[in-house]
């Protein structure tokens, strides 16, 4: 479920801050063109806060946000893969159940055995497995 607001996330931030940037260059520039003074540039500038700064920043807070729930979904993913594995994984296994491109499943597996100091073994037809101590196994309360 939280990689689905997180995709929501990254869409409606995308979104506002193409908007917020749209209009707050359009305001910009008409202020700049016209030489815009007294209670109409005061006009232009509320517009351009409400209107153009205003969305920007909360299509930013939205893409961050996004972007930090869908690594805590991973991170929640492999730990409970973990566990159900016993400490014992191997690429293809997290790459299937994360859905994710093999490369990308090695580099998140290597930075978590890196973190986690785990062990590897491979099996006799290459395989690597990256095997975790029993004590890293629970998801840290602590998400990055």
């Amino acid at each position: 479920m939280l990689n689905f607001w997180s995709k929501i996330g990254k869409l409606l931030g995308g979104l506002l801050v193409l908007q917020g940037s749209v209009v707050s260059v359009g305001l910009l520039l008409t202020i700049l063109a016209t030489h815009a003074a007294g209670g109409w540039l005061a006009f232009q500038m509320i517009l351009l806060v409400f209107f153009g700064i205003t969305p920007a920043t909360l299509g930013v807070w939205l893409l961050h946000h996004s972007t930090k729930a869908a690594r805590r979904a991973l991170r929640d993913r492999f730990f409970l893969l973990l566990k159900a594995q016993r400490g014992r994984l191997s690429v293809q296994e997290f790459a299937a159940a994360a859905r994710l491109e093999p490369a990308i499943a090695r580099h998140h597996l290597d930075t978590w055995a890196k973190e986690l100091v785990a062990d590897f073994d491979v099996t006799d037809t290459g395989e690597i497995y990256y095997i975790f101590r029993q004590e890293s196994l629970q998801l840290p309360s602590k998400f990055f």
